[in-house]
């Protein structure tokens, strides 16, 4: 909300202090040792729209528990990550990141997100007693400092995956999840997709370094990896006796943050941007100066986009990013001769001649591999053929 008074904007700032303060002294409360929930507390599952961060971009899932005889009014969130842990950055590419479970207080948590502008619902789950307090165990017990560290997996264990297991858990698998409401035979790519409609240059890079394992048809238990994808199917489950698994829902707050309307730029269009590279690409090649400089720019780009898509797929942990199509057109071992292109080496003329005839294949194939490629990848894959044969042409000729 925009305030055209200094009035208004000093209320919110008193307001958003108080509710800071709130949410500061709740969270000292919230790891109150407690055991024992009453009969009348209230387990819900909450769901944060995506953010603006790229690690929000797909939502958050977090379980509230919410006993007022207790005093007990929490979040236990699977989703936290140290920055300061030590090499942060290479454990984050290597697929080795640690996460754990945190437990924050829900004014806390609901400052945070709020904050962010980020809608939040609510879900109340129709659970009795003894499921409730055998929720709340699980939870307590992944809680403990020897347990509430995991590998976070992408698609397969995040923060929407571990609160799907331990709610099944404490239902004893006896919860139903109805997948009439999904579309079967869409996979795991396609599942992002609507996520990355404003950003589509995350979307191209995510094409680009997500494998086969990402084009693997998702089950009814492979949507819950998302978010929303749980909030949908566990507002249609339901429990043995029929009832139903969610009994009432909350907005927060009432009305959702609206979203501002979108229209992409020019420089928005991964496909405008890559034609346009390409062709730049080919008018190069009319002036020899220009086109050793672009070659060599090219090549040096294409090759370090390979040596990353290689570095996920041989040396992570990352289960999406194994056996990646897109290194046919864009080899790593072009780092190793884009600084030699005046070389007259008889290897370089077969080396050029063997990326024209993988990148040519990858076109021809494009859309029969395993793997969904990325529309903006064509034009590129183009070029390297084009030009790999074209340099080995030259290599041969001694040009």
């Amino acid at each position: 909300m925009v305030y055209s008074t200094d009035s208004g904007l000093r209320t919110q700032d008193l307001g958003l202090f108080l509710l800071f303060f709130l949410s500061v002294s709740a969270s000292l409360l919230a790891q109150k040792p407690v055991q024992t929930i009453s009969p009348d507390a209230r387990i819900s599952l909450m769901t944060v729209a995506p953010g603006e961060f790229v690690y929000s971009t797909f939502g958050h899932s977090a379980i509230r528990v919410f006993d007022p005889a207790q005093g007990v009014d929490r979040c236990y969130n699977y989703g936290t990550f140290q920055f300061d842990q030590p090499n942060f950055l290479l454990k984050f590419c290597q697929g080795k990141l640690l996460y754990f479970l945190d437990i924050e207080s829900y004014r806390g948590f609901e400052y945070g997100n709020l904050a962010d502008r980020r809608t939040m619902q609510e879900q109340y789950l129709q659970l009795d007693s003894t499921q409730r307090q055998r929720l709340f165990a699980l939870l307590q017990e992944n809680a403990k400092e020897e347990n509430r560290y995991y590998k976070y997996d992408f698609f397969y264990d995040n923060c929407a995956t571990r609160i799907r297991d331990i709610v099944q858990n404490a239902l004893q698998n006896e919860v139903t999840f109805d997948s009439t409401q999904l579309k079967m035979g869409t996979t795991m790519r396609q599942l992002l997709r609507p996520y990355l409609v404003r950003q589509p240059w995350m979307g191209f890079g995510i094409d680009l370094v997500l494998g086969t394992p990402a084009d693997r048809r998702a089950s009814p238990q492979d949507f819950m990896f998302l978010p929303d994808g749980m909030h949908n199917m566990f507002g249609a489950a339901r429990l043995p006796d029929g009832r139903a698994l969610v009994y009432d829902e909350r907005l927060t707050p009432p009305r959702p943050f609206p979203m501002p309307e979108w229209k992409p730029g020019i420089f928005e269009r991964p496909l405008l941007i890559t034609a346009l590279f390409a062709l730049i690409g080919l008018l190069c090649m009319l002036h020899p100066r220009a086109e050793r400089i672009f070659d060599s720019v090219f090549w040096f780009i294409i090759g370090l986009a390979g040596l990353i898509m290689a570095l996920l797929w041989f040396a992570t942990d990352h289960s999406a990013t194994k056996t990646n199509f897109n290194l046919l057109w864009a080899l790593p071992t072009h780092l190793l001769v884009f600084w030699r292109l005046k070389s007259r080496k008889e290897w370089m003329r077969y080396y050029f001649a063997v990326t024209a005839i993988l990148a040519g294949l990858c076109l021809i194939f494009w859309k029969f591999w395993p793997q969904e490629l990325p529309a903006a990848a064509m034009p590129l894959a183009g070029l390297v053929a084009l030009k790999g044969f074209w340099r080995s042409r030259k290599q041969r000729s001694g040009v």
